[in-house]
């Protein structure tokens, strides 16, 4: 499933991710089918327990992921040159400004890339964004994400190509880390150590 399925979710899933709320969704049941029939459990399984069982996140998260990671690397100019300085951050001395948030454009249909990149990025945790590396983001915000999706109990699936889901995990670096996963709590503990 890993090798064979999921490249197929993930091809162009950034660009695709702007397809109607139905396609989406079909789209879904789908990627749940294959989950299920990977762990060999009845399809009347709770969907997120099978997520769990196999590290990975609902679709809608996946694809909030790997806009989030490209984002990254946009922010952090590891990306193609015609990205660079295309975000910019709100200045001023409003609460977005002191977040170091990026500005969100004007979009009527809310289908642009500057639009919904601009939108993800602002809900990742300062924690994360302080990061240097892409691959140590991608897996700290996916354990986040997956954490949060299980254990927020006002989580529903939401297949609208505009929604950014909010994780509920969002520790300080002076937090108790024992309940976290490990890879948000070896992130922190690393920002710890560095203050």
């Amino acid at each position: 499933a890993n090798s064979l399925a999921l490249p197929i979710f993930d091809y162009l899933d950034i660009i695709y991710s702007r397809a109607s709320k139905t396609k989406l969704s079909d789209l879904d049941t789908l990627y749940k089918k294959v989950a299920k029939i990977a762990l060999g459990v009845p399809k009347q399984e709770s969907t997120l327990s099978v997520y769990n069982d196999m590290k990975w996140l609902p679709l809608h998260l996946r694809r909030q992921l790997h806009l989030s990671s490209y984002m990254f690397r946009i922010v952090k100019n590891i990306c193609p040159v015609n990205f660079v300085n295309k975000f910019q951050y709100i200045s001023g001395g409003s609460r977005d400004g002191s977040n170091c948030n990026l500005y969100t454009f004007k979009s009527k249909t809310h289908r642009e890339f500057y639009f919904l990149g601009a939108k993800c990025w602002n809900i990742i945790p300062h924690a994360l964004r302080d990061l240097d590396d892409v691959k140590k983001f991608s897996n700290s915000y996916k354990a986040q994400l997956l954490y949060s999706a299980i254990h927020d109990s006002s989580y529903s699936c939401n297949n609208s190509f505009d929604h950014m889901y909010t994780p509920i995990v969002s520790y300080s670096i002076t937090d108790d880390f024992a309940d976290m996963p490990w890879e948000i709590r070896q992130v922190l503990e690393s920002m710890q150590s560095i203050t």
